[in-house]
């Protein structure tokens, strides 16, 4: 393989990642827009698609492995081959992570603890913007933005452990205990997904400089 070739197979797998990306971005999408009206239809259909996205990393790690072990890369180009296996996997666990919030979401009774539901949401549009942004940040190899999404991470941690502190005043006796047990699980799946987008974040910047920074 000329070096020309090899590198139109590495812009090739950053454009693979990026399609993978958008598709974990739209999973996030339609599981927001089902949590707002409790539409556990697609609740049901995001878990039984979930398999599309765990496909996705499988042959993107296929792709990589094979790529590594025929060109033997060094320095620069090794780093985006490493990224892309980070990235692809960070991504995968985010689907999974919304598989997970479908579940317990389908579990939830339409008219219990409305108001916590709503900052759960809020929190969740924040977290899918964590994820766009950061995958942004890839396509661009944009360090700053990327530093930027820590502090986002940050908002998403101080959300959480105030939604975590109210739920858990709530008096047992007014509310059934399952209800909110579900909503601190989804709280604590989106903070992970805010994680997983920051991790992306650190990513993009080893890509850029071969320098590890925990952005958390």
């Amino acid at each position: 393989m000329s070096i020309r070739t090899f590198h139109s197979q590495l812009d090739y797998v950053k454009q693979e990642l990026l399609t993978m990306g958008g598709q974990v971005i739209e999973v996030i999408e339609r599981m927001n827009e089902s949590f707002e009206e409790n539409e556990k239809s697609v609740m049901e259909e995001i878990i039984k698609d979930d398999s599309l996205i765990n496909q996705l990393e499988l042959d993107m790690h296929d792709k990589v492995t094979l790529l590594i072990s025929k060109q033997q890369p060094v320095a620069t180009d090794l780093r985006k081959l490493i990224v892309a296996l980070k990235i692809s996997s960070d991504l995968e666990r985010v689907a999974d992570l919304v598989v997970d919030i479908a579940k317990q979401s389908i579990r939830l009774k339409n008219e219990n603890l409305i108001e916590y539901r709503e900052k759960l949401k809020s929190m969740f549009l924040i977290a899918e913007d964590m994820v766009r942004n950061s995958l942004e940040a890839y396509r661009q190899s944009d360090i700053l933005m990327a530093q930027k999404i820590a502090l986002t991470d940050d908002k998403v941690d101080t959300l959480y452990g105030d939604i975590i502190r109210e739920l858990f005043k709530i008096d047992a006796s007014e509310v059934e205990v399952d209800q909110i047990t579900q909503l601190a699980f989804i709280g604590r799946y989106i903070e992970r997904i805010a994680d997983y987008a920051t991790n992306i974040s650190e990513w993009v910047v080893y890509e850029v400089n071969g320098k590890h920074f925990d952005l958390n």
